[in-house]
């Protein structure tokens, strides 16, 4: 018997559960709010008080803690969806950070139409779980 094609694959192929899945799309769906959050260049308060909330501890510190984890978080998202597909992985981006049915995909006026069809783009969308699962392990 041969090798599934990828547009095949089912979720218990790649032995991901439903409950799996929904963890991996929220963590795919707070993509725009880590990168928004993301501050380049750390601000200093001088002191280790907090002098918005006047606890004691390292802003400075904790904001590049934080920029660490959503950048790592970030970079991770992109390049699972670069691995499922190099050629989609724009609309694979778009339809996992943002939500997007294959259908609202196609009427998306910044990307375009996409290159493969709908049976495709959902196996490709599912190897970009799998890949994701693989790198949060």
């Amino acid at each position: 018997m041969g090798k599934k094609r990828l547009r095949d694959m089912t979720w218990e192929d790649y032995g991901i559960s439903k409950y799996r899945y929904r963890e991996l799309k929220a963590f795919c769906l707070q993509y725009h709010e880590k990168l928004k959050e993301l501050s380049y260049g750390l601000t200093s308060a001088g002191d280790d008080v907090n002098i918005r909330s006047g606890k004691i501890g390292r802003p400075t510190e904790s904001q590049a803690i934080r920029n660490a984890r959503y950048s790592k978080d970030t970079g991770m998202i992109e390049q699972a969806a670069i691995a499922a597909s190099a050629e989609i992985y724009p609309w694979i981006l778009a339809s996992v950070t943002e939500d997007f049915s294959y259908d609202e995909l196609e009427g998306h006026t910044k990307l375009g139409r996409i290159p493969v069809c709908k049976k495709d783009f959902y196996g490709i969308r599912r190897k970009f779980y799998a890949v994701l699962d693989q790198k949060r392990r």
